[in-house]
């Protein structure tokens, strides 16, 4: 007899006024089929007693597993017990076990899940579940502009609390909060460029002035991480018109010639209007930030140290858009490209 009978198994109901307790007045033993009595005993000693048959029946039948394909996105990190489903003839809640070292999340493609489920009998099964690994058709890329900050540290715990990845596009103005963008990069965020100054005077005064003050920023992430940034974010976005003042045509001329040398820019499609001011309302900036439906969106928010709120909306934010099916990746190759036209 492997299964612990216990007297709450034969019970459907108790009244008394107060805690009552339940114990057999003789422990079952192996036989078949035996008359057992349960004992109830209240808070205040009172005692009430009734037999009961208790026959025994050998199990010998297997949990069933049921094998329907699992599908989860790249770069997931599945809960693969919410999948699976096991029944069992005698045992309500059968112990599984789950092996998931063939799986590789990262790599879209077909692998096989290794289950196996234990009933309280002992009784044991085995099953190999598919497990297909696709990329998410909704993806939101959070985009962090102007930091690192005394803020960058705190959106990181927030990014990792909730499985996300996100764009930190840094500049060189708060280098103390350098170890940062190493942190973030470990985290597996990418780090790209906002140029080294954020000068709308200096950055649009040429594209020489441009690429120097870009290629600054370039060489101090690649000296923290290792790696040179392709991908880039104009101070104002690709569609500002504040250039013109320092040189006509420039926006028109840098679209041309960051692809040449080898960067990706990107805009945005939906903003979280936190530049509004140094502390936008954070319901004003989880409302804007979560207005968006499109397939694929790139949401602007900004990394600066009076952006309190901004951190503080960013939970909400979220799990938001985890709620309508969304994953949170970092801008890589193959990101779609997000242009908002240039008007210089």
């Amino acid at each position: 007899m492997k299964e612990d009978v216990k007297p709450e198994s034969f019970v459907e109901s108790i009244k008394d006024d107060s805690k009552v307790s339940l114990s057999f007045k003789k422990k079952p033993t192996k036989d078949k089929e035996q008359t057992i009595t349960i004992i109830a005993k209240d808070e205040h000693g009172n005692k009430a007693m009734k037999e009961t048959t208790l026959t025994l029946v050998k199990d010998i039948e297997k949990p069933i597993i049921h094998t329907d394909t699992i599908s989860v996105y790249a770069g997931s990190k599945p809960n693969y017990k919410s999948y699976i489903e096991v029944t069992d003839n005698l045992d309500s809640k059968p112990k599984i076990k789950i092996d998931s070292s063939k799986v590789k999340t990262k790599k879209t493609g077909i692998y096989k899940l290794l289950v196996t489920a234990t009933d309280r009998s002992g009784n044991k099964a085995k099953a190999k579940i598919n497990v297909t690994v696709e990329e998410p058709s909704k993806v939101v890329y959070m985009t962090f502009d102007d930091g690192p900050s005394e803020n960058t540290d705190k959106i990181l715990k927030i990014l990792k609390k909730y499985d996300a990845k996100a764009t930190f596009f840094v500049t060189g103005n708060n280098q103390k909060y350098n170890s940062s963008i190493k942190k973030a990069a470990d985290q597996g965020n990418t780090i790209a460029l906002h140029t080294y100054t954020h000068d709308y005077a200096n950055v649009y005064s040429s594209t020489t002035a441009y690429f120097e003050d870009l290629q600054k920023v370039s060489d101090m992430v690649k000296q923290i991480t290792g790696k040179a940034p392709k991908y880039i974010r104009f101070p104002g976005g690709s569609s500002n018109t504040i250039s013109a003042q320092y040189s006509q045509g420039i926006m028109s001329a840098l679209d041309n010639m960051v692809h040449e040398k080898g960067y990706e820019y990107f805009d945005w499609n939906c903003s979280s209007g936190d530049a509004a001011s140094n502390t936008v309302p954070t319901q004003d900036i989880v409302r804007n930030a979560t207005s968006c439906d499109y397939e694929q969106i790139m949401i602007l928010f900004h990394d600066s140290s009076p952006k309190t709120t901004t951190v503080e909306a960013l939970p909400e934010i979220i799990k938001s858009y985890k709620e309508r099916g969304y994953v949170f990746k970092g801008i890589c190759d193959d990101t779609p490209i997000f242009h908002h036209g240039v008007n210089n």
